[in-house]
């Protein structure tokens, strides 16, 4: 009658050591992959997050600075002055009536601009009469070119008064680090519309 009674129960007694650390090690193996995959998708996301953000502010920066250049030299009351006071390598100032009083001595809007590249700071700014500000940082290059009505290069920098006269397009090459070290490059050419 005693093997009736372990005839009738199933066997309880569960898993074994071995089976329990196979089913541990698997769990382990598994999570690692989990945590792997999302931390690799943290870190890209993050890449990616700081690229599109340095390409926004490159993008700002070029935009503003193309505004600036192409409105170099407006002179609505024909008073004479000099599109560019200065045209060198990393180093542009521009004079512009923009609000039409015959001077360029205004800083809102602002009329004479100076952009320049300041290669041990890595920094590019900008002033527009109220004292330089840095616009943008971590950036490794900065390049302005200047070419005639034909397309031809004006390579004498800083230019010459007579050469300044002749400046119709600016070349601008702007390069940049975003924070994860990538290297981001923008380049344009912009038409002078006074000139």
């Amino acid at each position: 009658m005693n093997n009736h009674r372990y005839l009738l129960r199933p066997d309880r007694r569960g898993m074994t050591l071995i089976e329990m650390m196979v089913a541990l090690s698997i769990f382990a193996v598994v999570m690692g992959v989990v945590f792997s995959f999302l931390g690799n998708s943290r870190r890209s996301y993050n890449s990616t997050s700081e690229r599109a953000d340095y390409q926004q502010s490159l993008r700002a920066v070029i935009s503003l600075l193309t505004r600036e250049v192409r409105s170099a030299g407006c002179d609505p009351t024909d008073a004479g002055f000099d599109r560019f006071v200065v045209a060198d390598d990393q180093h542009l100032r521009l004079l512009m009536d923009l609000d039409g009083d015959g001077d360029t001595s205004d800083s809102n809007p602002d009329e004479d601009v100076t952009w320049q590249y300041l290669a041990a700071a890595e920094e590019l700014q900008r002033n527009g009469g109220l004292g330089a500000q840095t616009v943008l940082r971590d950036v490794t290059d900065v390049t302005f070119a200047y070419f005639d009505d034909d397309g031809n290069p004006l390579v004498a920098t800083p230019l010459s008064a007579a050469d300044r006269e002749l400046v119709r397009y600016v070349d601008i090459s702007l390069t940049g680090e975003s924070g994860t070290g990538e290297e981001i490059s923008y380049r344009t050419r912009i038409l002078i519309r006074n000139g």
